[in-house]
């Protein structure tokens, strides 16, 4: 399924990529089977932080940005680089001058030595503050000049400014691509490309009596149970991202996936579509919600079996596309 012509916030991969990383993945899954596996408490736990990373990338506080606040401000400065904490480390590498203690234990050439790492390490973390400091300054200034046109819906300035403050690099551990679209004045469209059912992890990984990792495969049901959790949290993610930096009322967010078709093949297919309110996100603490339950609760049109896992729904009668169409938004 194309999405109407619209904007690429996060593009999706295309059909040579796509099964370039599916075989990808099933020749790593057939050569571990006879790999030394590694072991410890670190690898159990990053297969903990992947569980949670899938099924709660909606657990965000949603704080909406106020455009018309923002077009009352000025214009900024660029920052200007400082180096006051590799001054003073320097200040007090210069001015060490070896104690009683040290001078008897032979001490000051390991003080000097620890103080001017010290002087390295406040360099960097200078190099950081400017960093972030030049960042806040070129997004601050972005989105006074953006204001007028995000408040206008243009879509241009929208592109911009979710580019500017949703968390891209995130958001592509969690999903494979994410595009918005007003087929109609005032209403905003946000294209979801989930991740395959193939992407997921088919094992979780548990620290044994003996404190080794221990390899458990996921069943079938499972990984569903996972593929669900994630497709409805990332469709609240979305929904929150979009509406914190576009003032609308309503985000409608229609995911997308690729299914086997029944003849070997695997084609994209709207999975999920919902309409989420600015009002209802507001009144929730996404940290402490359910994404199945709360995407439920929102409505949303989905067609899930553990047996089988999604299966295509219907949205051609939503006026999804626009009266002229233009080419697809991101390849398939």
């Amino acid at each position: 399924m194309d999405a109407p012509a619209g904007r690429t916030i996060l593009p999706t991969m295309n059909r040579i990529d796509r099964a370039t990383k599916r075989a990808l993945r099933d020749r790593e899954r057939k050569e571990r089977a006879t790999a030394r596996r590694p072991s410890g408490p670190n690898v159990a736990a990053a297969y903990e932080a992947l569980f949670e990373r899938l099924t709660r990338a909606h657990c965000i506080a949603y704080e909406r940005l106020d455009w018309n606040e923002i077009a009352t401000r000025g214009l900024v400065e660029p920052a200007v680089r400082r180096h006051e904490l590799e001054q003073k480390a320097r200040r007090a590498l210069a001015n060490y001058r070896p104690g009683l203690i040290d001078s008897l234990f032979g001490l000051g050439q390991e003080r000097r030595r620890a103080l001017a790492e010290k002087v390295l390490e406040a360099a960097k973390k200078d190099a950081e503050l400017y960093a972030q400091a030049k960042r806040n300054a070129e997004v601050h200034n972005l989105d006074v000049n953006l204001a007028p046109a995000v408040l206008a819906l243009d879509m241009e300035a929208i592109e911009t400014a979710l580019k500017a403050h949703a968390p891209t690099a995130v958001l592509a551990a969690v999903l494979e691509g994410f595009a918005v679209a007003m087929p109609s004045p005032g209403r905003l469209v946000a294209y979801v490309d989930a991740l395959e059912f193939d992407a997921l992890p088919d094992e979780a990984v548990e620290i044994g009596e003996t404190g080794r990792s221990v390899y458990r495969a996921l069943t079938f049901a499972a990984r569903q149970e996972i593929h669900l959790a994630n497709v409805c949290a990332v469709s609240l993610r979305i929904a929150a991202e979009t509406l914190a930096a576009v003032p609308v009322d309503m985000v409608e967010v229609v995911v997308r996936c690729f299914l086997p078709d029944g003849r070997g093949e695997v084609e994209q297919y709207p999975i999920l579509y919902a309409k989420v309110p600015h009002v209802a996100l507001k009144a929730m603490d996404l940290r402490r919600l359910d994404p199945v339950a709360t995407i439920t609760a929102l409505g949303a049109r989905i067609d899930w079996e553990i047996a089988r896992g999604f299966a295509p729904i219907r949205i051609d009668d939503l006026n999804l596309t626009s009266k002229s169409p233009k080419p697809p938004l991101v390849p398939a």
